[in-house]
């Protein structure tokens, strides 16, 4: 498949316009993806033109990009018998992986569709944008009056356990946060092809696929994500100049992103970082010398498959 980016990078007349172009081709991508190296392959033209020629429209992302957190709060706004299941650090390189499993076992979509993370692409930004402190505000249906999906009529939990020993309660609205592919990232630092071969062992799995169906029984339900993920070890940007390398040493260690309560003050061209909701972020997949080693897999950056969610609507049973 052949996109043109350059075209709806560069051309396009919105920055809305732009964005909705770049997830429309970003699902195409990712449905006719053959590995998630020939899909990270796929977005390095992409990523370099935003972060090297067309850097206000990722200046423009958290104002004009579609999130999955508007979209969840307008699903659950509306009717009830529905479930939400967040699967933590799901990216497009899995949608694939879910695609062909539900179609093995028969069960059609009723919508298929990507949309973004918050900025900076972390997990406490996405809670905070469903009206949560953190993600364990809503272990065991302990979820405060500020949680804005079903307006708090749901049960909620947070869980980490093996997808075949995961209880379904009988409520008819369920928003389950399950951290098992970033723990996977964080927790046990596993390499990319590590996560790959996981990833696509457990969601073929039919431990999976029975939780899904327990969810499912009544309810109409959402696989989604907070953020995606970015494949360091296969950036296509390495920071070489010395001084640049020494900033970005200081201010961000070996991570895509940092709290900040002053403005980013240093002056490169085109732009390496973006500035929002109190973080400095990097843009684009770029990554720099540090003494610990850049690690292989992170997110909380600005690339496309960072940023890019899966969406994907089943029925119910």
């Amino acid at each position: 498949m052949s996109t043109d980016w350059t075209g709806i990078i560069l051309n396009s007349q919105a920055p809305e316009t732009a964005w909705a172009s770049i997830f429309s081709s970003l699902l195409d991508l990712a449905k006719q993806s053959s590995s998630p190296v020939a899909l990270h392959d796929a977005t390095v033209i992409p990523d370099r033109l935003l972060s090297e020629a067309a850097w206000d429209l990722w200046e423009s992302y958290p104002e004009h990009a579609v999130k999955i957190s508007a979209m969840l709060k307008e699903w659950t706004a509306h009717g009830s018998n529905k479930a939400v299941l967040i699967l933590d650090a799901l990216s497009l390189r899995e949608m694939p992986i879910l695609l062909s499993a539900a179609a093995v076992r028969g069960v059609n979509p009723l919508l298929v569709n990507v949309a973004g993370s918050e900025c900076p692409s972390t997990t406490d930004q996405f809670a905070k944008a469903i009206g949560l402190s953190s993600r364990s505000a809503l272990v065991n249906d302990t979820k405060p009056g500020t949680f804005s999906l079903f307006g708090g009529n749901c049960y909620t939990d947070v869980v980490s356990m093996p997808f075949e020993d995961c209880a379904v309660p009988p409520s008819p609205n369920l928003v389950i946060w399950h951290s098992w592919l970033d723990d996977l990232i964080h927790l046990h630092k596993k390499l990319p092809d590590q996560i790959a071969s996981c990833a696509s062992k457990t969601l073929q799995g039919d431990g999976f696929w029975d939780f899904v169906s327990k969810l499912r029984q009544g309810r109409r339900l959402v696989i989604t994500s907070d953020h995606g993920y970015a494949v360091c070890k296969r950036f296509s940007s390495q920071i070489v100049d010395p001084e640049a390398i020494k900033i970005f040493r200081e201010t961000f260690g070996a991570s895509r992103y940092k709290p900040v309560s002053e403005p980013w003050r240093k002056r490169f061209m085109p732009p390496l970082v973006m500035s929002h909701n109190k973080h400095h972020i990097v843009v684009g997949q770029r990554k720099w010398k540090v003494q610990s080693g850049f690690p292989d897999v992170d997110h909380g950056g600005m690339t496309l498959l960072e940023v890019a969610v899966p969406y994907m609507e089943l029925p119910a049973l």
